[in-house]
């Protein structure tokens, strides 16, 4: 299993130091990757404050890409607001520069606004991740590329550099249509923060779809991560509500027995919280299903940032070395 961070390159506690100086610290703890979100209008969720601070994926992923010389970069996930070409010299440009380190996450986004702010109309929102997909693969591996698709179209067209080495492509979303998608579309799975008991829904369906494909598929997760000492600590103040209507894809989650979202435990899966013991026995719940990255998701606690992933990296990493 490998293990990422997901930065803090949005809301109040984006800064340089928590951005591009904390990678540094990420890669010398021995995490394997780092992670970016992708908004062009970002509102907040509850437990995210109300600064409305959001700097570039890419942008970010350069300037973290030029102060670490290991970890992968990857988007959790890009959203289709840009033109597809685009999309394909970013990730390329960003591979060249270093080393081939890359992972593009992409998805479908939620927020009709977003679309209409990029010029796009969000009933092509699927046409625009399908194309993407197939145009970025084209000009990826050859030159002089002509597409014709119902959204967008071009003739003639070769991007250098190529990316150094293959772009993983990975699909994000936590509904059974989002798993049909990874499958189709690309050749990973990295659904966020998911209940455990939708998780196993999801993951039985995916491997029947890959086996039908003949297709291995990678697997992630970013749970959010409250990790202290003392469990009491890590589990106190917890909304336990807010974070079971926090994903746009919460509607179709397995519900647990009760028939609803009512206690830590309920969220199994999507919050991991506790002691460091209690930690490592929940990444181990996630090792036994064959999940391939496990990311830190640290947000409930960026205010203690650096001081949480160093906790996480002395006392849960070396039980999966």
């Amino acid at each position: 299993m490998r293990f990422g961070v997901l930065i803090p390159h949005f809301g109040e506690y984006a800064s340089m130091e928590n951005i591009i100086e904390a990678s540094r610290r990420i890669e010398e703890m021995g995490f394997d990757s780092v992670w970016v979100r992708d908004h062009i209008i970002w509102k907040p969720h509850g437990m995210e404050g109300t600064n409305i601070t959001f700097v570039e994926p890419f942008i970010t992923l350069a300037a973290v890409g030029a102060v670490t010389k290991r970890i992968e970069l990857g988007t959790a996930v890009l959203i289709p607001i840009r033109w597809p070409l685009k999309v394909a010299q970013n990730f390329a440009s960003l591979s060249f520069l270093t080393g081939g380190r890359v992972v593009a996450g992409i998805g479908l986004g939620s927020n009709p606004a977003e679309f209409a702010a990029a010029g796009f109309r969000i009933e092509d929102k699927e046409d625009i991740l399908r194309e993407t997909t197939e145009i970025v693969r084209l000009v990826w591996n050859s030159n002089g590329v002509s597409y014709r698709g119902k959204v967008f179209s071009f003739e003639d067209i070769s991007i250098e550099p190529k990316p150094v080495r293959p772009v993983p492509l990975v699909y994000g979303g936590t509904t059974r249509a989002s798993v049909r998608r990874a499958v189709k579309y690309t050749e990973g799975w990295l659904p966020g923060r998911i209940p455990l008991a939708t998780m196993d829904d999801r993951l039985r369906l995916l491997r029947r779809l890959a086996a039908d494909e003949g297709k291995t598929m990678r697997v992630g997760t970013i749970p959010l991560v409250r990790i202290d000492r003392d469990r009491g600590r890590a589990r106190d103040g917890v909304d336990i509500r807010a974070l079971a209507e926090s994903s746009a894809g919460a509607t179709h989650w397995v519900l647990p027995p009760s028939g609803g979202f009512h206690t830590l435990e309920d969220l199994e899966g999507l919050l991991v919280a506790g002691n460091p013991d209690d930690c490592t026995r929940a990444v181990e719940e996630f090792m036994v299903r064959g999940v391939d990255d496990f990311i830190v998701d640290l947000r409930l606690d960026y205010d203690r940032y650096i001081e949480k992933l160093e906790l996480f990296a002395e006392t849960v990493l070396p039980a999966f070395r």
